[in-house]
Parts: C-alpha cells; structure tokens; sequence
C-alpha cells in the first residue's frame, strides 16, 4: 500500500512539509534581518561620513582621513546596538545579538581609544585630518552672526591664520 495513500499519513506529511517551509521561511527572514542590519549600517556610516564634511568651507579641503573613519565607527557602533534592542523581535538569535552587541562596543571603544591617542595618525594622516578641522574653523567664523567686536576680529585673525596653514598643509602633503 501507498504510504500518501493512508489519509493520516498524507495529513502528517502535509504538516511536516507547511511546519518545514514555515520554519525554511523563518530562517530566511532571521538571516535576512541581519543582512538587512548590516547594508544599513555600511549605508548610514557612509551617509555619516561624508555629512560630517559640511563643516568645511570649500571643496578644496575635503580630504578623507582616519579621523572622519574613527569618527564614523563611533556613530554607527551604538546605532546597532540600538537597532538590535529597539526590535528584538526582527533579530531573534540571541548569540548573533551578543556578538554584534560586544562587537559593536569593541569597535566604539577602540575607535575612541584611536582617536584620543592619535596612535594611527602620522605625518600624512595628520595633516589629512587637520585641513578639513581648520576648514571649519573658517566656515564658523565667516557664516556666525557675530556682534561682539572682539569675536569678529577674533574671527578675522583666525581666517587668516587658518587660511595660511591650509595652504602651508597643502604644500608638505605631496612628499608625505
């Protein structure tokens, strides 16, 4: 006799089948939360990265340095971990959440500790990173709505100066 000829057993093996698909389907959708999770996060920290640029006053100042991609882990660190917790139920492997979780804070504590000790910035990656910083200087200071005399004569030397080491950067970057 047919095994899927018994009504019971072709009952059983339908559920068996729908609860395999179900669960194929559950997986899928678990795997594609983490996928999901991680484009956003190359995509916003891309986002951030470049958004922390409108500080400069010209294009002529915008240079990608260490500092910016420090700076960018620090802001996309705690934003999975706060996707994770903030919809556990897209994200329900706990060990992959733990991971993520303690990646995440390995990841903004060392971009922190980089930062603070400038212990991957040299001659290069200085000079990389502080065009843009006396850039904005510059941008403050020509577009605050200043009423203080002192301020804006403050802001006048503070262009020049700026400007001056702008281009004195400039001109050592190429033997670097």
């Amino acid at each position: 006799m047919d095994a899927l000829a018994c009504p019971a057993t072709r009952d059983t093996a339908r559920r068996t089948y729908a609860g395999g698909r179900h669960q194929h389907g559950r997986v899928a959708m678990m795997k594609n939360a983490y996928v999901s999770l991680a484009v956003q996060t190359v995509v916003s920290g891309i986002i951030m990265y470049f958004v922390m640029f409108v500080m400069i006053d010209s294009l002529g100042s915008f240079y990608n340095n260490l500092n910016m991609f420090y700076m960018t882990l620090m802001m996309v660190a705690p934003m999975v971990v706060a996707m994770i917790l903030a919809m556990r139920h897209m994200f329900p492997s706990r060990a992959a959440n733990s991971a993520l979780i303690i990646g995440s804070i390995a990841v903004f504590l060392g971009s922190y500790a980089l930062i603070r000790t400038q212990t991957t910035i040299g001659d290069r990656a200085f000079t990389r990173s502080m065009i843009p910083h006396h850039s904005g200087a510059i941008l403050m200071c020509q577009e605050a709505s200043l009423r203080d005399p002192e301020l804006k004569a403050l802001c006048g030397e503070i262009i020049k100066g700026q400007r001056r080491e702008i281009d004195q950067m400039k001109a050592i970057l190429p033997r670097l």
